[in-house]
This record gives structure tokens, C-alpha cells and sequence, in this order.
């Protein structure tokens, strides 16, 4: 299963991020932007993105390819979340982790 998985650095990564925030999305777009929309709005410390998409069929790789400065991993097929967390865990560089869902909103 783990060899299915590409990994994507982020090319304009944050110095010393203080969390290393993790988001596996599924074919979920719409939702996943306004993810990412409230945490750049809304964070209160330096922070790193990283997503896994599965799949991508939606349109999601494209856009998250567009935005520098987040960090992705990509399955074909959908791993499920347990790998999907494994794989971003290796991407990640902060001493926190934390995990949202695609669906999810930050708030001030």
C-alpha cells in the first residue's frame, strides 16, 4: 500500500513551523478550500499544511499543486485515513501535529 504513495514537499515551505497541520481529503474540494482558507485566516502561530489526497478525481491535485506552500502526499485510490495520516506524519516537520478533517473550519 505504502509504495502507491507519492510524496510532494511543499516548494515555499515555512521556517519553524510550530504545528504541523494534517489534512486528508477525499475528492472533497469545495470543502477542503475552505479548510485551508480558515486556517490562513484564522492561525495564531507559524504553521506548515499538509494534505493527502485520495484520488483526486475532483480537480483538488491541480490546486493544491497551485498553492506553494502546502505539502501533499497522493494515493490513486483511496488508502483510507489511517495511511493517509502516516504518510503526511513523514512530510511533517513541526514537534505538533494536528489533524483536521477537509470539512472542518478554524476559528479565531
Amino acid at each position: 500500500m505504502e509504495e502507491s504513495i507519492q510524496f510532494f514537499p511543499a516548494s515555499q515551505a515555512p521556517k519553524n513551523p510550530y504545528f504541523s497541520i494534517l489534512i486528508p481529503s477525499w475528492n472533497n474540494l469545495h470543502y477542503l478550500q475552505l479548510c485551508v482558507e480558515s486556517i490562513r485566516k484564522n492561525a495564531g502561530v507559524p504553521f506548515e499544511l499538509i494534505v493527502h489526497l485520495n484520488e483526486a478525481k475532483d480537480g483538488s491535485m491541480e490546486w493544491v499543486k497551485a498553492q506553494k506552500d502546502i505539502a501533499f502526499s497522493y494515493s490513486e485510490e483511496n488508502v483510507g485515513v489511517c495511511h493517509a495520516m502516516n504518510a503526511m506524519r513523514t512530510l511533517a516537520r513541526a514537534d505538533y501535529l494536528l489533524y483536521l478533517n477537509d470539512d472542518m473550519v478554524v476559528l479565531p
